[in-house]
């Protein structure tokens, strides 16, 4: 592959994204190939000198804001919005709002000094191909914090949240957020089923069995992402046999089965992410106090009736 001037580079990282966000809908064995076998720059045979503008940084950084000051602008934005909406559930004073405003500014501190250590080792190898390659390791982490926000559960924000609102407050921050998680779920659920049933098809009834065994047994993620299929398709995977395939027949078990090993090797990849905790163990534990806790039939996929759809409906 032949670099064919500065323009194709600059796009090199929005179609890096794009290739990820499309992998899914390929086909169920490359929809769950290794994360691990892409790489953000293939290696190239270059034409004249290598080197890269330090625009694409920002752009790779902020994801579509341009520059670090567009950057900074909209995280304002948001936050003014996350603490509008705090302060309209829970009726903050003005101490709550100035502790919380002060936490906040230490999270975007201590973000850009991150994105400026990331920027000069950048600057200091974009002059060597070899060396740049390296570079999107500190890359991967900041964009995924601009993705999520930086003001989620293991922010700053979020510790003085917790310890400066009341617990009747608290208690309606918590609900609000567990409501969207849950939701936010559902949907990364529906999204990854959907994906897979381009390839093995599945009746309405084992859709929505394998959407509730989900759910219901694997803990909602604290912060969604573009690897929300490879963190589903994961939990699936180690959900395993003895829940998995009573929902499906011999055939559509053997074609999700043959995925299950590369699923589980995301592993590493997803806690590196921040999008497993370790100690992943936790989930199993849960999984299966939860399945304790059910009648034996309970997610039979003729037991299993969507809330808008009639139970004629998903008879299979």
């Amino acid at each position: 592959m032949h670099w064919g001037g500065q323009r194709r580079f600059d796009s090199r990282g929005r179609q890096l994204r794009c290739a990820i966000l499309c992998w899914f809908a390929c086909s169920l064995p490359s929809a769950f190939a290794a994360p691990d076998d892409i790489e953000p720059v293939e290696k190239a045979q270059v034409e004249g000198e290598f080197n890269i503008d330090e625009s694409n940084f920002d752009q790779w950084i902020f994801q579509g804001n341009g520059n670090a000051a567009n950057g900074k602008e909209r995280m304002k934005t948001r936050l003014n919005l996350q603490l509008a909406e705090i302060d309209r559930l829970c009726g903050l004073t003005t101490e709550q709002k100035e502790k919380l405003l002060l936490a906040a500014r230490g999270d975007n501190k201590r973000f850009f000094d991150e994105v400026e250590i990331a920027r000069k080792k950048f600057l200091a190898v974009r002059n060597d191909q070899n060396g740049f390659n390296q570079i999107w390791q500190d890359i991967q982490p900041l964009q995924r914090r601009v993705s999520v926000g930086l003001h989620g559960e293991t922010s700053m924000f979020y510790k003085a949240l917790r310890r400066t609102l009341n617990s009747e407050q608290m208690d309606r921050y918590q609900t609000l957020q567990d409501e969207r998680r849950k939701y936010r779920y559902r949907a990364s659920i529906e999204v990854a089923l959907t994906t897979i049933e381009h390839n093995v098809p599945l009746k309405h009834s084992q859709h929505e069995a394998i959407v509730k065994l989900i759910l219901e047994e694997t803990p909602t993620p604290l912060a969604f992402g573009q690897y929300d299929q490879y963190l589903i398709m994961h939990h699936l995977s180690k959900l395993g046999e003895e829940r998995v395939k009573p929902l499906l027949d011999e055939r559509q078990w053997t074609l999700i089965k043959a995925n299950f090993d590369q699923a589980r090797s995301m592993e590493p990849f997803l806690i590196q992410q921040g999008i497993l905790p370790k100690g992943e163990d936790r989930i199993e534990r849960e999984a299966a106090a939860a399945t304790r806790n059910k009648p034996a039939n309970a997610l039979r996929p003729e037991n299993v009736v969507s809330s808008d759809t009639p139970k004629e409906a998903a008879q299979p």
